[in-house]
């Protein structure tokens, strides 16, 4: 059975591969042309930074993004409200 670092070694690889993909520079100077080589050669090398984090630390920083974003969405509701053709808007809903 594969151990647990391998399977991470092929999960960066991976989503190195996708950045490769959709348009990131190489770190390396190689002559591969295929996607997959490259970013198997960069995480071989460290050279892509990458740290693992608990379910609790990505639970944490979902539930801050939802409050920002809630928050963006109460100032840009109050902001409307303040300016007159939100007022408008507000009284034609009404009738």
């Amino acid at each position: 059975m594969p151990s647990a670092g391998h399977y991470l070694f092929v999960e960066i690889a991976a989503q190195r591969c996708r950045q490769l993909m959709r348009g990131a520079k190489p770190k390396l100077d190689i002559r591969a042309h295929k996607y997959t080589t490259v970013a198997t050669q960069e995480v071989a090398e460290n050279l892509i930074p990458w740290e693992v984090r608990s379910e609790e630390e990505i639970a944490a920083e979902e539930a801050a993004a939802r409050a920002a974003k809630a928050e963006e969405f109460a100032a840009a509701a109050r902001a409307a409200e303040s300016s007159p053709g939100g007022m408008l808007v507000d009284r034609y809903r009404r009738r």
